[in-house]
């Protein structure tokens, strides 16, 4: 505004300046102007939309979720994990990995079809000796006549609390120590 000013105060009196382009650029500076308002309104509505889903997010705690990573949480001897095959699958190893990244157990599963499939682990190595609670990793390895399937691996989590990630949203914190937008969780159990 302060630029139209300007230059409506330092125009030629002999050459004055077209009111079509004086309107014009008025009508531009009315356009910004909008447009600026309606960001921070949107800002100011993305921001009350975080709150609201924090606060519903509240409803989440001490459920289990499914969202894509690796890792699984043993605990008693119990622990669960998943994957989503692109097409189906005649051959599926799922191999575990301790804190150091050493391979302690290896798991074949039967064939399965395209889809979410969930396995469990009884929490012992490959010797039958049971390890000690705490968080793994897993990796599965499938196959489709001889060629690689393609698959995404899933943890399951208990979510243990939660925080406000401002405009990105909620943000779960997981048993398993990862954080977890609330937009890319998969399943509720």
């Amino acid at each position: 505004m302060s630029m139209l000013v300007a230059q409506l105060k330092n125009q030629d009196p002999l050459a004055p300046m077209d009111n079509a382009q004086v309107t014009s650029q008025m009508a531009q500076l009315n356009t910004v102007t909008g447009i600026q308002n309606l960001n921070s309104t949107m800002e100011n509505m993305a921001a009350s939309f975080a709150g609201s889903q924090t606060v519903q997010s509240t409803n989440m705690l001490g459920r289990t979720i499914m969202t894509e990573g690796n890792a699984m949480a043993l605990k008693d001897g119990q622990a669960e994990g998943a994957f989503e095959l692109k097409q189906a699958a005649d051959s599926i190893k799922v191999e575990i990995t301790n804190a150091s990244g050493q391979a302690i157990r290896t798991i074949n599963l039967e064939s399965a079809g395209k889809g979410i499939h969930e396995f469990g682990w009884d929490g012992k190595n490959n010797d039958g000796t049971a390890v000690g609670n705490g968080t793994y990793r897993f990796k599965v390895v499938a196959t489709a006549a001889g060629q690689d399937a393609s698959l995404v691996h899933l943890s399951q989590a208990q979510v243990v609390g939660l925080r406000n990630g401002g405009a990105e949203g909620s943000v779960l914190l997981t048993s398993t120590g990862t954080e977890v937008s609330v937009n890319d969780v998969k399943q509720i159990f």
